[in-house]
């Protein structure tokens, strides 16, 4: 049995003296794991950072095998970002939060595609990549299918002012309809609802922003048993400063 893909480096360990085991997320087949025979050769185990993009193709004699995996170099994203220390932890939060929570050999090429763009992002010279990082979290719960429901006021109905989310609910409050119950709310920064930025408000924005994803996937991950990995806290940690 056999595919061809293209796939994001998620993780690495290794297996025996020279293979390796390698976690992608691949366009067309979800999240798959293969061993790379020499994986640990100097001659190509730079292509096996998390976030590399790798031209693959996996075999086994049965679909249910782990099988094996050939791989060709794409784009060597982490390279990129090899001396910006903030984009790197970045990147390492993005590929163990995919590596944490979805599931393994099940189709997700919106996830995939908005990976890569994220990716592209960090790699880039944008300074907004710190937004788009956090808007891709709250996309990605709603890929989960623990999405916030943040289009309209979940007591009025409207869609103008809309400045809080219910932390029970992940539904978004007006500032009008939160009255005394503001301080049992979380805010909701503008730029996770629209594309407007506002470079005055830049940290406290920031600041509101992962707090609000940080909710609700500790949430999310809570349910199924999980705790958020290592490498997000560690970069939740930094931006925080």
């Amino acid at each position: 049995m056999q595919w061809q893909d293209k796939g994001i480096v998620l993780s690495s360990k290794k297996h025996g003296e020279r293979a390796l085991i390698l976690k992608f997320l691949t366009n067309h087949n979800g999240v798959y794991s293969g061993v790379v025979r020499y994986g640990t050769s100097k001659k190509i185990r730079y292509m096996f950072e998390p976030g590399n993009l790798l031209s693959l193709t996996w075999r086994a004699r049965l679909p249910e095998q782990m099988g094996s995996f050939q791989c060709d170099a794409l784009e060597l994203y982490t390279s990129k970002i090899i001396n910006k220390p903030l984009h790197l932890s970045a990147l390492c939060s993005h590929t163990s939060l995919l590596d944490l929570l979805l599931p393994e050999r099940e189709s997700c090429s919106n996830i995939f595609t908005s990976s890569i763009d994220l990716i592209e992002q960090l790699s880039s010279k944008s300074k907004l990549w710190m937004y788009d990082y956090i808007r891709w979290e709250i996309y990605f719960l709603s890929e989960l299918g623990f999405g916030l429901d943040l289009k309209k006021c979940a007591v009025t109905g409207k869609k103008e002012s809309l400045t809080y989310v219910s932390p029970k609910t992940g539904r978004a409050v007006s500032r009008e309809a939160a009255g005394k119950w503001a301080n049992r709310l979380l805010p909701l920064p503008s730029f996770i609802i629209n594309d407007y930025y506002d470079a005055e408000l830049f940290g406290k924005n920031l600041q509101e922003g992962i707090k609000l994803s940080s909710y609700f996937l500790n949430k999310y991950s809570e349910s199924i048993g999980l705790k958020l990995p290592y490498a997000r806290n560690a970069f939740v940690k930094k931006i925080s400063k």
